[in-house]
């Protein structure tokens, strides 16, 4: 991650010594990375490290700008994990910020829960949990599908994709595009290319990947009633 987003890092060198707040701060990281987002700066409790956002990823920086490194934070005496916790809460902001009209979500009668799923429709695991939906759903689960053709763009798990978010009943598409038939499609403006992006930046690297409205990330396929355990024990 740190070689791929960060070939400017020998730049850093000219910066100077100059103790920086937060705007100087900004200022000296806008002058040498014009082209990427830069986000929140934080400093970090009393250890003299910045966090900065930088294109949805977490990076932190000496207070005179010396320093940078990529990687977790940990407090030694409570253990906690700072790092992991900045992760779960950016996660959530995103989920908070997307619009449903673009998900494919399957309501049970009395929601009790809800998971946002980023999917493939060729991945086993994720036609295992479609072809339980009505379990989850009984169970109370809400979920709602975001596309993840783990194989990337220009791929035919892509362009299944695509023909199931642009049809007419999205619902039934899914499960045909997942029980192996062909959905066929109009061309559209499908959310599928920005739905895998997020899900890269939002650390998903397997499918199904859960995801707690709280931003945690729950790996991998869960049969229904263990799934509702655990949902019952993070609530």
């Amino acid at each position: 991650m740190l070689k791929r987003h960060f070939l400017w890092l020998p730049l850093l060198a000219w910066i100077g010594f100059a103790q920086a707040d937060n705007v100087e701060m900004r200022d000296q990281l806008k002058e040498i990375m014009p082209d990427v987002m830069i986000g929140s700066i934080k400093p970090v409790a009393n250890t003299g490290l910045y966090e900065v956002i930088i294109n949805g990823e977490i990076i932190y920086f000496s207070e005179d700008m010396q320093y940078v490194f990529q990687g977790d934070v940990i407090e030694l005496q409570s253990r906690e994990n700072i790092t992991e916790n900045k992760r779960v809460s950016l996660r959530k902001d995103a989920l908070d910020a997307l619009n449903e009209a673009d998900m494919i979500v399957y309501e049970p009668k009395k929601t009790e829960y809800n998971l946002t799923v980023f999917t493939d429709i060729d991945c086993g695991y994720c036609r295992k949990l479609h072809n339980q939906m009505a379990e989850y759903n009984a169970l109370g689960i809400r979920i709602r599908y975001l596309a993840f053709p783990r194989s990337g763009i220009d791929s035919d798990s892509f362009d299944k994709a695509e023909d199931v978010w642009c049809a007419s009943n999205r619902q039934q598409a899914m499960t045909d595009a997942k029980n192996g038939k062909d959905v066929n499609s109009e061309d559209c403006q499908s959310p599928v290319q920005a739905q895998y992006e997020l899900g890269r930046r939002l650390g998903v690297t397997g499918t199904p990947s859960l995801f707690l409205d709280s931003g945690e990330i729950l790996p991998g396929y869960i049969p229904p009633a263990r799934l509702k355990k655990i949902l019952e024990s993070k609530s």
